[in-house]
């Protein structure tokens, strides 16, 4: 538990998501700060104002004229806050801020409030893809909003994929540093890799066994895709190799799409020289079959041996950073001198940076929303970024590309 004089007005919209909400402040309350809530008529539909009120202990706001006296002054009261946290919004609620409309407090209060504003979305998969919704989530970046990404999973409707608002830790995660000062919203301030040509590898490359079974890893693809939105709202050029990751897409980004090793070599040779960094997330198999039944399927008792052959390593045989392009490389390790190992691949891949992470602990990295990385250089102090979310680690390391550049 931390102890904060920071205020936070927490905006909760009609979304089934409005249950996140209560462990959320729970969570804000728990850090210690001072949480006003904002409920809009629909969302106490799903959750009643009284849960709000007696884990906040302030009344909840719901209506610009329910409270008597000043009440007129409802929305600059609210405004004057540390942070203005929308989570769930709604895409009603995100087109009206994006539009600039002001019927209800929860806007009134937006429009009214000079705080940083972090928005959660939640709702239907396509509803969250579709061109209107995403037009207006690139108007908010661009206006300095923060967006906490949804999450990929089962939604209320039934569906499964991208739209489930982010879990109530990654939210904080993602808030800390903004109430900290460590991370600006404003948009002009964050526009350091404008025009620059970010490549970003993401996921794990499979290697066939046979037409049904592969050899793979457990990387989601998270890291990568947290660097590629990161470096697009700070104004870079992103192109994204994605291998088999499931997650959701993101705008004005180009993507394309490998499933093995020798895809995702064959695809970053291509695009290396049209870049100027490369962020080379991507977790790559170290081994493939040397016999794939590429067409057919393997009896069960051929598979006991099978011969693993090694697969060269990508980046140590792309052509340098002479004319100034930058190599990034990760490092997933575990076990004994695992720092040692990740300093070690700066030399050998011939690296302007690496980050690197510590696999063997089970809250962080793979399949998680959080990391824990540190950030290595030739001739400068390693800079370590403590547990966090992954899109604050893409800030963080993105920081150090920039400073790199400069």
């Amino acid at each position: 538990m931390t102890t904060s004089d920071k205020r936070i007005t927490l905006a909760v919209t009609g979304s089934i998501a409005a249950y996140k909400a209560v462990e959320l402040l729970r969570l804000l309350t728990g850090d210690g700060y001072d949480v006003h809530v904002i409920q809009t008529a629909s969302s106490q539909e799903f959750v009643g104002a009284m849960t709000f009120q007696a884990l906040s202990g302030h009344p909840v706001a719901c209506e610009q004229f329910d409270g008597g006296g000043d009440s007129v002054f409802r929305h600059i009261d609210l405004a004057n806050a540390d942070l203005m946290l929308v989570a769930p919004a709604t895409a009603d609620i995100i087109g009206k801020m994006a539009a600039g409309i002001a019927d209800n407090l929860l806007l009134s209060t937006y429009l009214a409030t000079g705080a940083p504003v972090v928005v959660c979305p939640a709702m239907n998969e396509h509803m969250w893809g579709h061109t209107a919704v995403q037009d207006n989530i690139g108007k908010l970046r661009r206006r300095g909003v923060q967006i906490v990404n949804p999450g990929f999973g089962a939604l209320a409707c039934g569906d499964a994929g991208a739209g489930r608002m982010a879990d109530p830790v990654e939210i904080v995660a993602e808030i800390e540093p903004v109430l900290a000062g460590q991370r600006s919203t404003d948009p002009v301030s964050r526009s350091d890799l404008k025009g620059v040509r970010v490549l970003v590898t993401a996921g794990g490359t499979r290697e066939p066994i046979d037409s049904v079974r592969y050899i793979t890893n457990r990387s989601s693809g998270r890291m990568g895709l947290a660097l590629a939105d990161a470096a697009r709202d700070r104004g870079a050029k992103v192109v994204v190799i994605a291998a088999n990751c499931a997650m959701e897409r993101s705008t004005n980004v180009r993507y394309i799409n490998v499933t093995t090793a020798a895809e995702l070599k064959m695809a970053v040779e291509n695009e290396f020289e049209k870049c100027d960094v490369l962020l080379m997330a991507a977790a790559v198999s170290d081994y493939k079959v040397s016999d794939a039944e590429p067409t057919g399927k393997l009896e069960r008792k051929a598979i006991n041996y099978l011969q693993l052959v090694s697969i060269g390593d990508i980046v140590s045989g792309l052509k340098g950073n002479g004319n100034g392009r930058l190599k990034v490389g990760f490092s997933a390790e575990y076990g004994e001198n695992k720092r040692e190992r990740a300093r070690e691949k700066i030399r050998e891949k011939g690296l302007n940076m690496i980050v690197f992470n510590d696999i063997s602990r089970e809250d962080i990295g793979f399949e998680s929303n959080l990391n824990e990385i540190t950030i290595m250089m030739p001739d400068r102090e390693d800079v370590f970024v403590e547990k966090t979310s992954k899109r604050d680690c893409a800030e963080r390391i993105l920081d150090q590309v920039a400073d790199l550049l400069d």
